[in-house]
Parts: structure tokens; C-alpha cells; sequence
């Protein structure tokens, strides 16, 4: 079970700058929402783990924005969170994993959770 939860551990226009703001931006945002509301709102969790508090812990990745065909290539603004939920399904953390530069900043969690 350690092993399985060891994978899982891998507002306004201004700009987001750190990724201190950006943590900050998406706890302000996504903490004490429910579950259901989050995937609903944000896009399907990629894998989910039943915890032993009968809590579950989530990864999520935001969707890529489909671009052109040719030299423009793919679009690597992605967001990954590591979610944790409690038995009842309320969002306790949302702790990002990765955090590509956005289209106007340097945080693409930041820009998807901002407002």
C-alpha cells in the first residue's frame, strides 16, 4: 500500500510568478470542494487510490489544448495535481506535481485555477 501511495506522491489578472503563488492559487481554489465538483469543473482524474481512512488520492493532468499540424508542434502546458479526498469526498489537498509555463505566465496550474 506504501508503494501504491508513493505514486501518488510523485484570483484576478494578475501574473503568477513562483510556484509558491501557484500552490497557493490552486489551494485557495480547489480545498473543501468536493470531489465530483473538481473532476466535473476540471476534467476526469487519470488514476485513483482507495486510502485505508476510506479517503481516496487522485492524479489528474489538465487537458491539452489541440494546436495547428506542423512546426507549432504539441502543446505542453500541463497541469498535475496529487489530490486528496477524505471518506467524505471533500478535497483535503491538491499538492501540483508538475507545472509547465502557461500561456501568459510562467504557471499553467496557476492560469487554470485563478479565477
Amino acid at each position: 500500500m506504501a508503494a501504491m501511495l508513493a505514486i501518488f506522491t510523485a484570483t484576478g489578472c494578475s501574473i503568477i510568478k513562483s510556484s509558491t503563488e501557484a500552490q497557493t492559487v490552486v489551494t485557495q481554489r480547489v480545498a473543501g470542494m468536493t470531489a465530483g465538483q473538481f473532476f466535473d469543473q476540471y476534467g476526469r482524474w487519470r488514476t485513483r487510490l482507495e486510502l485505508p481512512s476510506g479517503g481516496a488520492a487522485y492524479n489528474w493532468e489538465s487537458t491539452v489544448a489541440s494546436v495547428a499540424p506542423g512546426p507549432t508542434g504539441l502543446d505542453e502546458r500541463v497541469c498535475k495535481l496529487r489530490i486528496l479526498a477524505d471518506k467524505a469526498g471533500r478535497i483535503e489537498t491538491a499538492t501540483i506535481v508538475l507545472d509547465n509555463p502557461g500561456r501568459v505566465s510562467t504557471s499553467r496550474c496557476g492560469e487554470l485555477f485563478k479565477g
